[in-house]
């Protein structure tokens, strides 16, 4: 039996094919061992290269990825700081050290899309204890 990966032009599989299950193996396609296969599988992968090998990628565009990261900053903000620095009890039981932490973590949250290389690469803050 033979196994193979169907894929676009830029390798980003576009399904899996075996020789005694389908007629047509539809073309471009690489061909695979089992090993591969099932490596492949278990990999989740998204991309075969000509050699076989297979890899996971992040197929998003950079507007994807910036929604994404905002999206996931807003949640943090609403879930996380603002029920702390908009409840003035909750604040007012902080120390000042912990007021400014939560203080700086919100900054950074704000600050996220001015990192160097955002979205495609993130170091999100820390949230205080």
């Amino acid at each position: 039996m033979n196994y193979y990966a169907h894929i676009d032009q830029d390798n980003i599989l576009l399904g899996y094919y075996n020789s005694e299950i389908n007629d047509t193996i539809p073309t471009p396609n690489v061909e695979l061992t089992m090993e591969q296969w099932k490596l492949c599988l278990n990999l989740g992968a998204n991309k075969i290269n000509n050699d076989g090998t297979c890899e996971v990628v992040d197929l998003r565009t950079l507007e994807q990825k910036s929604e994404q990261a905002r999206v996931r900053r807003d949640y943090l903000l609403s879930s996380e700081v603002d029920t702390v620095l908009t409840n003035p009890v909750r604040w007012a039981e902080l120390t000042e050290d912990k007021q400014a932490e939560w203080t700086q973590y919100r900054t950074a949250l704000l600050n996220l899309p001015e990192q160097s290389g955002f979205p495609n690469s993130i170091t999100w803050p820390t949230k205080p204890t």
